[in-house]
């Protein structure tokens, strides 16, 4: 009879300590995965941001200059596609990249109240998107750790998790240019 309340007290303390294990290691999992889900919101919202800003530029921009500004219009096309927010970013990059040209071939613009605003809050969307980049690739490097090591790889499995990758941040290319540079 001894032995029976001894196995049976081992397998309950077994169960124990794996349940404890699985519940450990899943909250983990979510701590990482709300993180990033909350980072992506305010990507996701300051790309929207800098999206209107840069579409409200346009009749500015339009006015001021004899260039052609196709890049509105494909800008649209790509918020219509329902591409990732990654792409969308690289795209929206892309734009305001083009917009910082115009603006120093076209200097004039700059006399603009309306659109020296435009670029001020731009600017101000960049360093809240930089660090909504950096807070999501920070955790989301996290969980793909977690999801790639094991007993949180099947955990991960069962709950559906996936590897994300990263955003493409702005630290990443600073250390690229100081390498070249060396």
């Amino acid at each position: 009879m001894n032995a029976i309340y001894i196995i049976l007290i081992t397998l309950i303390i077994i169960v124990a300590v794996m349940v404890t294990l699985y519940i450990r290691k899943m909250n983990k999992l979510k701590f990482y995965k709300t993180r990033t889900v909350e980072a992506e919101g305010v990507i996701e919202k300051e790309l929207e941001i800098r999206y209107d800003l840069v579409m409200s530029s346009k009749a500015l921009v339009k006015k001021n200059t004899k260039m052609d500004l196709n890049f509105y219009e494909d800008l649209e096309k790509t918020k219509s596609a329902n591409i990732n927010t990654i792409e969308f970013e690289k795209q929206l990059t892309a734009s305001i990249a083009t917009l910082n040209v115009i603006t120093d071939d076209y200097p004039k613009l700059l006399d603009k109240k309306d659109y020296k605003e435009i670029l001020r809050k731009i600017s101000e969307s960049t360093t809240k998107l930089d660090a909504a980049k950096s807070f999501y690739n920070s955790n989301n490097n996290k969980l793909n750790e977690l999801l790639k090591k094991f007993p949180t790889n099947l955990i991960g499995k069962i709950k559906g998790y996936t590897i994300n990758p990263n955003y493409e941040a702005k630290e990443i290319f600073n250390a690229i240019e100081e390498d070249i540079r060396y």
